[in-house]
């Protein structure tokens, strides 16, 4: 009776283990991995590959949505984040010592509305 009992313990574990690492893949890893493949293509597509100087994927708790930091050569004073808005535009904002950038003579990388 023992062993049965400590039998269906271990695998009670074991399959709450194996749905919590499911989870986990399909809620952040994987949407991670797609968020950072279309924000390179969208660098890649718009020729700003070889002006990256740092790239930095993040996650907003408030949202759970994943963004790119990023700061360019040629603007290194400039922080910009790059937003997946839907399947797949994309919306750049600039901030330059903490604060927005509205002007894109300021801040070229920037998308306006």
């Amino acid at each position: 009776m023992k062993k049965a009992y400590l039998f269906v313990s271990i695998l009670m574990i074991v399959g709450i283990v194996i749905i919590g690492a499911s989870a986990y893949k399909s809620f952040y890893y994987d949407k991670k991995q797609e968020t950072t493949k279309n924000i390179n293509f969208y660098l890649k597509e718009h020729n700003y590959e070889r002006q990256v100087q740092k790239k930095e994927i993040r996650r907003d708790s408030k949202t759970a949505e994943y963004f790119a930091k990023v700061t360019f050569k040629d603007e290194p004073n400039n922080e910009y984040e790059i937003h997946q808005t839907g399947s797949n535009p994309f919306e750049v904002v600039g901030y330059k010592d903490g604060v927005q950038i509205a002007d894109k003579k300021v801040g070229k990388y920037i998308t306006s509305d």
